[in-house]
């Protein structure tokens, strides 16, 4: 293996530090070991590089098999990890070499795949807790060298964060050799490191000699500190954690700590455990930044607005404390901490928190575009209506004042709760629009979990049916009785009837219609047909309808959505605006959509990416009016990253307004089966329209 140039340069400057220790008489034989030792560590840091790539792969291997539980073969597993499947092979001995002291191993089965098998249940957990539960953070605070191009950069900013909260400077020689890479290596970094930081209006500046460092507005570099350095893992123990206990002092956080209860405790105040902690960080992250005179400045018309509330007040009596128990003024920044607990999220105790005619205008709007534009109705509920009151009070603060927050499960929501998501969203564009704000990501994944949780209870209410038996009334009451002993807690079987009394009348004011024999004078999607006698399969196939369902208890036919025409076995695109652009051109064409709706989807897009991981997006439309659902289906020719992650197979979904309540379903059905059971390997290596409603059908 050639050494380059700077690895001589380094290992020059080590032998004469190492040298300079050895002046002693009778020194030279430790001095050999001394640098016999330092040798030996260049050697090992040269190939650090080469090993750390297999072994990011590695853990990702076990990841994937950790998530799926079930058998993959080589070529699924080459496929997602962007490798051969003669790669994928070799690694599995490096895999169990890692597993076999964990208890688990990855089995192979001749002709099927590999299956991960678990033999001891607590060493594979405390394996996932050191291995698989790994955070960039981590590698600032264990002193990890990363190798990985983004993990580097994550590195590189973190790391001048942290030395400008230490009022240090940053040597671009110390760090290229921290890292164990060149100068020009570590210099490639500066465009991609420049680019993470134009979204928070942030400068790399880098000389020779002043080192490298972050410039921008004060407010926006205390954004990016708590975005790259803190996160809600490390919020749960500050005083133990080896990170802050390097950057602040234990008695500084316990001090901070003891000032922020005695202040929310007298006036009441109800935070959420991350709001507080968050309030901490950000109170100590002040007291670092006005040690260096870097303080935020407001407008008159700024200062006059926040002081008339009762964070100011309280934000107020909290920088006298610290003045006097801390000795350090940081009464400039009275307004910077106001901002904050305005924006925290608060619990609502006795409804004492929320202003309710503060935002009862926004919230009725809300609830009337979602009941419009999506046909669902909350208006009466009253516990969601709380809610969203306490939720804008923090939410519209946080978005004027241009104040971050972290959302640590906007992926669960979006991939659980996605017809949430997209009500959020809708709410978000009337909350746009009547604040004049702009809205992110983060803070629709909240909004969302509000509409989940209200569309869960609506989803609890009991559900009817009648059933039609054409065997006689005991095997009707045989039918009756298992159905009641499993489904008695939300179905109520209203009325047993023959085939022929059966009206399209009698039928809508039903959920469903379970029926024996053939029902000839109506066709509804609420009919379903069962056994006389009902199996165990039978209540499972059931089970699946009447708790995904939504109140039409209707049965997806996916060969209604699914065109041929709509097909794209191998899709010719660079980036997610061209796919978008290629589908809605075909679709407008075939008349699936218009123009309207090749906007909205564009807009949606650009509010929330529809990246779902496993190589697939799922883009759609925000307003659709459009009378026939169809879903249009692109296999790229190869993988490209659609805002984060890679994507090769993209699902875009048009369904109307009139048809809502057959999203979520659709949605689950295509991520299911797609990502959680890696369907989209076949359809990459099948493409083939035919073959994939037999695979839907068969899901």
């Amino acid at each position: 293996m050639p050494v380059n140039k700077h690895e001589i340069i380094i290992f020059i400057a080590r032998l004469i530090v190492v040298l300079r220790h050895c002046i002693s008489a009778g020194a030279e034989i430790q001095c050999l070991g001394n640098l016999k030792k330092e040798l030996y560590n260049t050697n090992i840091a040269r190939r650090r590089d080469i090993m750390n790539t297999s072994s990011k792969r590695i853990l990702k291997i076990i990841k994937i098999f950790d998530a799926s539980k079930k058998l993959l073969d080589s070529s699924k597993l080459a496929l997602l990890l962007g490798v051969s499947s003669r790669t994928v092979r070799s690694d599995m001995k490096e895999v169990n070499s890692l597993l076999k002291n964990y208890g688990a191993v990855i089995q192979s089965e001749t002709g099927l795949g590999y299956l991960l098998k678990i033999t001891d249940a607590k060493k594979y957990q405390e394996f996932k807790g050191k291995y698989l539960n790994f955070r960039k953070a981590d590698y600032v605070t264990d002193q990890i060298v990363p190798t990985d191009h983004n993990d580097r950069i994550f590195f590189i900013i973190t790391k001048l964060l942290t030395f400008s909260l230490h009022q240090k400077i940053v040597n671009q020689l110390e760090l290229a050799d921290e890292l164990f890479i060149s100068l020009s290596t570590l210099k490639s970094y500066w465009k991609d490191i420049k680019k993470s930081l134009a979204r928070f209006n942030l400068q790399l500046v880098a000389d020779r000699s002043n080192g490298v460092r972050i410039e921008g507005n004060e407010a926006q570099i205390r954004h990016c500190i708590s975005e790259y350095i803190f996160n809600k893992d490390d919020l749960v123990d500050l005083a133990n954690n080896k990170f802050y206990t390097n950057v602040f002092s234990i008695e500084e956080v316990e001090t901070v700590t003891g000032i922020l209860l005695k202040a929310i405790s007298k006036y009441n105040i109800y935070l959420t455990d991350t709001a507080f902690r968050g309030l901490i960080v950000h109170i100590v992250i002040v007291l670092k930044r006005a040690d260096i005179k870097n303080t935020l400045e407001y407008s008159g018309d700024e200062m006059k607005e926040l002081s008339k509330t009762l964070d100011f007040v309280v934000a107020n009596e909290i920088t006298q404390e610290i003045a006097e128990k801390m000795c350090v003024d940081i009464s400039d920044e009275v307004f910077y901490l106001t901002k904050h607990f305005m924006s925290s999220k608060k619990f609502m105790k006795d409804g004492s928190n929320a202003d309710k005619g503060e935002y009862k205008s926004l919230i009725e709007n809300i609830l009337a575009t979602i009941k419009h534009d999506i046909g669902i109705d909350f208006s009466a509920d009253e516990e969601l209506l709380s809610g969203l009151t306490i939720h804008l009070g923090a939410a519209v603060n946080r978005l004027k004042f241009n104040m971050n927050i972290r959302n640590d499960i906007l992926s669960t929501v979006k991939k659980s709760y996605p017809l949430a998501f997209e009500i959020a969203i809708a709410a978000s564009k009337v909350m746009e629009k009547e604040e004049n704000l702009k809205t992110n990501e983060n803070e629709i994944g909240f909004l969302a979990v509000h509409f989940g949780a209200a569309l869960e209870r609506n989803s609890c209410k009991e559900k009817t049916a009648i059933v039609v038996c054409g065997a006689g009334a005991a095997t009707a009451m045989l039918l009756k009785s298992k159905l009641q002993r499993r489904f008695g807690g939300y179905l109520q079987i209203v009325k047993i009837c023959p085939s022929y009394a059966i009206t399209e009348e009698l039928a809508k004011t039903v959920n469903y219609i379970f029926t024996t024999v053939p029902l000839k004078n109506i066709v509804s999607t609420k009919v379903i047909k069962v056994d006389p006698i009902l199996t165990e399969e039978d209540l499972e196939v059931l089970n699946q309808v009447i708790t995904t369902d939504g109140d039409c208890g209707d049965t997806i036919r996916y060969n209604d959505f699914f065109k041929r025409d709509l097909f794209f076995s191998k899709l010719a695109a660079y980036s997610k605006f061209e796919v978008l652009d290629k589908l809605t051109n075909r679709m407008i064409r075939e008349g699936y959509i218009d123009e309207k709706v090749k906007k909205s989807i564009f807009d949606r897009e650009r509010m929330a990416s529809t990246e779902l991981g496993g190589l697939i997006a799922i883009p759609h439309a925000l307003e659709n009016n459009m009378e026939q659902p169809s879903i249009a289906i692109a296999i790229l020719e190869n993988q490209i990253v659609w805002d984060v992650e890679k994507v090769q197979v993209v699902f875009l979904i048009s369904i109307s307004k009139t048809k809502y309540d057959i999203w979520e379903p659709v949605f689950k059905k295509i991520y299911r089966y797609f990502v959680m059971n890696m369907g989209v390997n076949d359809l990459i290596r099948e493409p083939d329209f035919d073959i994939l409603m037999k695979n839907l059908s068969m899901a």
